[in-house]
């Protein structure tokens, strides 16, 4: 028998839902030793016996110990059908009474809206995590997530892959002192007023803005100083902001400790230590700047301004951009957690990568070739996520031998373009997640170097820009990729219909049922009538729930 450190120490391998269906109820001893594993519940990445064991026979019992849940917005369909009779969303705060974190994955604005207005939250709901929002957004969207749980909510975060929110401000007497932490994509500065307004007693404030024609923080005249701010992270790098508009900002802000701006600038009092710290709070701590400097003036000029810092706490690195004259300036060392790098950058920034070793997560937009997209990953140990977007290469092949990659923290990898994969692929022995175009997934399946490299690893895998009418060897793919749980198949053109695809993937149906797919598209109005007469011919599947199709969303669930 095996002794209870042993069997914990293996566990830590799996995941828990793994953990759930193979040990939970087998006796009082195994029980206990899993105990620690029911605080956290991800339904993602499981086969549907598993789904199905989990919310039919296990959830009821370890309700009241999870204190943490991740729902994918795709699961929905077949939530509210497992949790009868009441809709899932109205029932968590009965299932889930000490639930503390809530994340909600891959859901439309719309869907999440309806999710929001409905649901009924446990009463110790404190920090709410959305990733991957898509789609339709609401003005009302922001304000309603504030207000969750009766405004009991402390932490808010919408990730860097969400849409961009607007914010306006329908009762002008609403407040949400209750929020502590929140991290939020804007679509424009004009909503800074609005965001600092409702935000009386916010801690920590990171911001991601859209694009606007340009810059102005005339909103922020009237609104009061956030007195308990103490961690403030900016990033606009993508439109060009002044000293005035920085300085706007800091005003209301007099006891912030960590300051974050990722700007654009022609203003070199913004990269002059000296006339920064004439808008900084005096209690500040740390400052990481990551500036796109563009010459308006002689460039001693800007030299002068980096002279006001010690050698060793800047960095610049000059770019060109055509006519037009660049420099990449940023703090050392550089603490920056997340970076959005826009096509202007490229690989013109190469030398200061050497600077951006603890970046965890991480999206080049733009032009670059394989090789430099290698150089720049051989300095990213601790990296995470990684999104890059490349073009085929142009120049003469360069000997890569002596760029060395070591990338062990990489999870989750998506491509658009052309890319030299396998070098990646070879340094990242922990990547389970993966994202690639239809053309990148033809060159891997017929690859047998990557596919080995792949074969146990690769847990999800999303295959994008499908053309219309295009095959995927479904069969190959899970012989291939033995571990794969999650598979998201998207057609390019939003006009084309998924008819044949869903009717492959039917037709690939086991009785095994391991692999969740999702088909985003519409179906033709013949493809509907199609997929009734199969559905009619196959009559198992509809006592079996394990297929749904949402024509509001346009997206097929199965498992395969």
């Amino acid at each position: 028998m095996l002794p209870n450190e042993m069997i914990l120490h293996i566990c830590q391998y799996l995941r828990n839902t793994d953990i759930l269906y193979s040990l939970f109820n087998l006796n009082n001893r195994f029980n206990a030793i899993i105990n620690g594993f029911c605080y956290n519940l991800n339904l993602n990445n499981t086969t549907h016996k598993q789904f199905n064991c989990v919310l039919s026979n296990i959830l009821s019992r370890i309700g009241s110990n999870i204190q943490s849940f991740v729902l994918n917005g795709n699961w929905t369909s077949f939530l509210s059908n497992k949790i009868d009779p009441i809709h899932f969303h109205l029932n968590l705060s009965l299932m889930f009474p000490n639930l503390h974190t809530l994340t909600l994955e891959y859901f439309t604005g719309e869907q999440l809206c309806t999710f929001l207005d409905e649901m009924q939250s446990p009463l110790k709901l404190v920090e709410l995590n959305i990733k991957y929002l898509m789609d339709n957004r609401f003005n009302e969207l922001l304000e309603q997530v504030l207000s969750v749980n009766n405004c009991q909510l402390r932490s808010i975060t919408f990730d860097q892959n969400s849409i961009f929110l607007p914010l306006e401000i329908i009762d002008k007497t609403s407040l949400y002192p209750n929020i502590e932490e929140l991290t939020v994509n804007l679509i424009d500065y004009e909503m800074l007023g609005n965001l600092f307004t409702l935000l009386v007693n916010i801690r920590r404030l990171h911001i991601k803005l859209g694009i606007a024609p340009s810059v102005s923080t005339a909103s922020l005249k009237n609104v009061p100083t956030l007195i308990h701010l103490k961690d403030f992270q900016l990033y606009s790098i993508e439109m060009s902001w002044t000293f005035e508009n920085i300085q706007d900002i800091m005003c209301k802000m007099p006891s912030l400790q960590r300051l974050a701006l990722y700007l654009s600038t022609e203003d070199r009092r913004l990269v002059n230590k000296q006339d920064l710290a004439t808008i900084l709070s005096s209690s500040q701590i740390q400052m990481d700047l990551f500036i796109l400097y563009h010459f308006s003036e002689p460039s001693i000029e800007i030299d002068t301004s980096l002279d006001t810092w010690p050698r060793d706490q800047i960095s610049m690195t000059r770019l060109s951009d055509g006519s037009d004259q660049y420099a990449l300036i940023h703090t050392v060392p550089f603490h920056g957690n997340s970076l959005v790098i826009p096509s202007i950058l490229g690989k013109s920034m190469l030398p200061a990568w050497k600077y951006m070793q603890k970046v965890r997560n991480l999206r080049i937009r733009g032009e670059l070739s394989s090789i430099d997209m290698l150089m720049i990953m051989q300095q990213l140990h601790r990296i995470k996520t990684l999104k890059i977007d490349l073009n085929p290469d142009l120049e003469t092949p360069i000997e890569t031998q002596s760029i060395v990659l070591h990338l062990p923290q990489l999870k989750k990898l998506k491509v658009s373009g052309s890319c030299e994969l396998f070098r990646i692929l070879e340094a990242a022995p922990n990547l389970n997640d993966l994202s690639i175009t239809f053309d990148c997934y033809n060159r891997i399946i017929n690859d047998e170097l990557l596919c080995k490299l792949l074969e146990k690893r690769i847990v999800r895998l999303e295959i994008f820009r499908l053309e219309h009418n295009q095959k995927i060897q479904l069969d190959l793919i899970i012989k291939k990729f033995t571990n794969l749980r999650h598979m998201v198949l998207s057609i390019s053109d939003s006009s084309s219909d998924i008819d044949s695809l869903l009717l492959q993937a039917l037709e690939m149906r086991r009785e095994e049922e391991l692999i969740y797919l999702c088909i985003k598209g519409p179906l033709s109005p013949n493809g509907g009538r199609s997929l009734r007469q199969w559905l009619n011919d196959h009559s198992f599947l509809q006592g079996k729930d394990s297929y749904a199709y949402d024509d509001h969303e346009k997206r097929a669930h199965l498992w395969l």
